[in-house]
């Protein structure tokens, strides 16, 4: 089952922000983290620029990334990571890779990696720094896993710039999500969950893929129906988190990339009605916007017939 659900009894044009709880973390582990760190470090191997890119001036708030996230995962994973600290001189242990890296905090050079390309191999999540300046411009990242989007296309951009093209019924919510970055208290991160629902669970849907992914979303869509496309569709759900770094006043924008068979979830009849729901007030536009209008009358009788069945009740 997936661990958010972002689906209410109607579509939410709010971002729908939340306080992160002190005893939430930033970083979460899950039974995936093997594959997924494998994934990551391979597809930084094939083509680094592409999925790390930081502009020079960003040193400060890619230590202070790392800070934050080493010590979150040591402390909510104690089994998982370990971190020792000596003043400025660092060892951090990651006992479910088997490795360890001792540096010194704040010079690059102990470290074999740029401070966020290498924090970023050690977390499930995509990282993203947007600047502390007016606008919160993307200006540092790694993002292996991204939905629709690349490095490529939006470093340098607002946040606002990131989401556009947009459907105008979010732009009142990114506007106010704009103002909302702009005064994230130090220390007190927010997060929220989007939703989508894809034909393939590859968590590498850069740009690069677009042209394959619509190809083969053209062809197949017509052939879905209601009683196979339960076993043909992927719930993807982003759970991302912003974070005001404290030196640097930057802004970590952090995604962490969840997936189940549609099936998987549907059975259960609060969570098919709630889709059902959701789906059946969402603007026409967003619908298209999330490549979701090809498959839409399948989708909407599947889960139809799960509420009208009662299953999982």
């Amino acid at each position: 089952m997936l661990p958010y659900f972002p689906f209410g009894n109607e579509f939410d044009h709010r971002m729908g922000t939340a306080l992160l709880r002190p005893d939430e973390t930033l970083v979460e582990v899950d039974e995936h983290y093997p594959t997924e760190i494998a994934r990551k470090r391979a597809l930084l191997t094939q083509d680094h620029r592409y999925y790390f890119q930081a502009r020079p001036g960003t040193e400060q708030a890619q230590w202070d990334v790392l800070e934050r996230l080493l010590t979150e995962a040591a402390t909510h994973y104690p089994d998982h990571f370990s971190l020792t600290q000596n003043g400025p001189d660092w060892h951090w242990q990651n006992h479910l890779l088997n490795e360890d890296q001792h540096f010194t905090f704040g010079q690059p050079d102990t470290l074999p990696l740029a401070p966020l390309d290498w924090v970023g191999r050690q977390v499930q999540e995509d990282l993203l720094i947007l600047s502390a300046e007016e606008g919160a411009a993307l200006v540092a990242g790694q993002l292996c896993f991204p939905n629709g989007w690349c490095l490529d296309d939006k470093f340098g951009q607002t946040f606002l710039g990131i989401h556009k093209p947009a459907p105008d019924a979010v732009q009142p919510t990114l506007q106010a999500a704009q103002k909302l970055l702009e005064r994230i208290p130090t220390h007190r991160p927010v997060w929220r969950a989007s939703w989508n629902f894809k034909i393939t669970d590859q968590l590498d849907l850069s740009t690069r893929y677009s042209a394959s992914y619509n190809d083969d979303l053209s062809q197949r869509a017509p052939d879905m129906a209601a009683d196979t496309i339960g076993d043909q569709l992927f719930i993807r759900i982003e759970r991302q988190t912003f974070t005001k770094l404290p030196r640097s006043g930057a802004i970590l924008f952090g995604i962490h990339t969840y997936q189940n068979l549609l099936a998987h979830e549907a059975f259960r009849y609060d969570r098919a009605r709630r889709m059902l729901n959701t789906l059946r007030t969402t603007p026409r536009d967003m619908l298209t916007y999330k490549a979701i209008a090809p498959f839409e009358r399948p989708l909407l009788e599947f889960l139809e017939q799960q509420v009208a069945n009662g299953i999982g009740l």
